[in-house]
């Protein structure tokens, strides 16, 4: 009698114990393979200001000019082409 109860409790131990585990590895694998949230992208941009209308533009903007040898950022194409340069 004791004996059964012993293997019982050890069944039972077993069954907590690998459910646990394979709980912990499947919300491991299901991060991994996860799309990355928003909430979780955490990267800097710089900002570069617009010398025609003020606003501020990410440095990696398409939109450009080079004028002795600085490099200026625009909001459009238009604020690119009113720029004088200075």
């Amino acid at each position: 009698m004791v004996r059964s109860l012993l293997y019982i409790l050890v069944g039972l131990f077993l069954i907590v114990f690998l459910r646990a585990a394979v709980g912990l590895i499947g919300r491991a694998l299901a991060q991994l393979f996860e799309p990355e949230s928003e909430n979780r992208r955490t990267r800097s941009v710089e900002l570069k200001r617009d010398p025609v209308c003020g606003i501020y533009v990410s440095a990696e903007t398409k939109v450009r000019k080079t004028v002795g040898g600085k490099e200026y950022y625009f909001c459009s194409e238009s604020c690119r082409d009113r720029f004088r340069g200075e």
